[in-house]
């Protein structure tokens, strides 16, 4: 299993925009802790927000995330209302791609996520 751990600004902060498009949060160290740290769910699919100071130079912020797709599978009968709880965060439309699976594109915390029907 992979899971990532995105760099954010405020890790804190990001996690309540996943959560408001549904993503559950499955813990989060407190700040004090010196390891701040928040790990995020879709389905069975998890990623953990950490901090940028340490590992992304001020002048590189504004181009994290560029050039990574993280493509996320959900069950065929949850993708609809993931879909919908993604179109407040400017998802695009439902495609049919030519591997057959039907996918939608949504940046989420400076970071795009490309996420498919099984």
């Amino acid at each position: 299993m992979v899971k990532p751990i995105l760099a954010c600004k405020d890790p804190y902060e990001t996690a309540k925009i996943f959560q408001g498009a549904g993503w559950q949060i499955d813990f989060s160290k407190p700040p004090e802790s010196g390891d701040p740290l928040v790990s995020v769910s879709l389905s069975n699919n998890s990623i953990l927000l950490g901090i940028t100071h340490g590992y992304v130079r001020e002048e590189q912020i504004s181009y994290i995330g560029c050039g990574v797709v993280f493509y996320i599978t959900v069950p065929k009968d949850e993708f609809r209302q993931i879909y919908d709880n993604h179109k407040k965060l400017e998802a695009t439309s439902i495609e049919l791609q030519p591997w057959s699976d039907y996918t939608f594109e949504v940046m989420i915390g400076g970071f795009k996520f490309m996420i498919a029907s099984e």
